[in-house]
């Protein structure tokens, strides 16, 4: 069962992969302008290789490795948070007693009896501090909020998640979190960020053509990786152990680091084995995220029987 999980986790991080090649820092502020999104239609974001590497080249130029984690705490107190602790899955007993939206199941897993779990959605308020943020923000060489922002509020709320757990297979259904707040505020967040020198042009006018009103949800696609297909009528993206494992062996040493513990994410990778795969659809608003131990065609099989 724990090589079993370490494979579904593994694929698992293959579908946020795109997410994390940026430091803490960048990713930390760069959430709250993507949490605005709502899902509605899943639309990508095309990044590729050369994009990261000089995404990677430019930000080990003005921060190195290890001071990124001292960074990533500077910035989290630049925006202290109010709100309840990070909420923990708790077991229920049927489908029907999640009711943030319809939590629906495979039917060719009907033979199984999955554990059925729910967390609830919570409530964030952040207080920025536009004197830390700023000079965080100037280390990177990205543009400043304006001094008149200092002490705005932004009140993140997210999602509730329904997740079923099957002997191989574990399905996640979710919607993006909300992001609440004066809208001036919002795109000076979001022009800080394509600010960012070391984005590629190509990178920085996709991020800058994202429409927040538009209900979409912009996904990272790295190109060369993973597949393209279909669930129903729903554009999807299926993401193997092998893509994963292939990612990370290209990726540069200072993006794969774990934080704070100085382990290469694509050694560990390296360890597992197992056919685990991971596909990633949207319909209907929700975000919907399976996994197991399947090769690509039963899994996509899987996947369309949830109704």
């Amino acid at each position: 069962m724990k090589k079993r999980n370490a494979a579904i986790a593994a694929a698992s991080a293959a579908v946020v992969i795109a997410l994390v090649i940026f430091v803490q820092p960048v990713q930390s502020f760069a959430a709250n302008v993507l949490s605005a999104l709502r899902v509605q239609d899943m639309r990508a974001i095309h990044i590729s290789l050369a994009d990261i590497d000089q995404f990677a080249q430019g930000m080990q130029a003005v921060m190195p490795a290890d001071q990124a984690e001292s960074d990533q705490q500077s910035m989290e107190s630049a925006m202290p948070g109010e709100g309840n602790a990070s909420p923990q899955p708790v077991d229920i007993s049927s489908a029907r007693q999640f009711g943030a939206f319809d939590f629906l199941l495979p039917r060719s897993l009907d033979t199984e009896t999955p554990h059925l779990q729910m967390i609830e959605s919570q409530t964030r308020t952040v207080t920025l501090d536009t004197v830390k943020i700023n000079g965080e923000l100037t280390k990177i060489g990205a543009q400043p909020l304006p001094d008149s922002l200092d002490g705005s509020r932004l009140m993140v709320q997210s999602p509730a998640t329904a997740i079923a757990n099957y002997a191989d297979n574990t399905l996640i259904e979710t919607q993006m979190p909300v992001l609440s707040g004066d809208s001036g505020v919002i795109d000076s967040v979001k022009q800080s960020v394509l600010s960012l020198p070391m984005l590629s042009e190509s990178l920085r006018s996709q991020l800058a053509a994202i429409d927040i009103t538009s209900g979409d949800m912009y996904v990272p696609v790295i190109e060369g990786f993973g597949q393209q297909t279909m669930v129903g009528n729903s554009t999807a993206y299926l993401y193997t152990l092998t893509d994963l494992k292939a990612l990370l062996n290209t990726l540069p040493d200072s993006l794969t680091q774990a934080s704070g513990k100085g382990q290469n994410m694509a050694d560990k990778v390296d360890n597992f084995d197992g056919d685990a795969s991971a596909l990633v659809w949207v319909n209907n608003g929700v975000l919907y995220v399976l996994i197991g131990n399947q090769a690509a065609g039963d899994l996509t099989q899987i996947a369309n029987s949830i109704k």
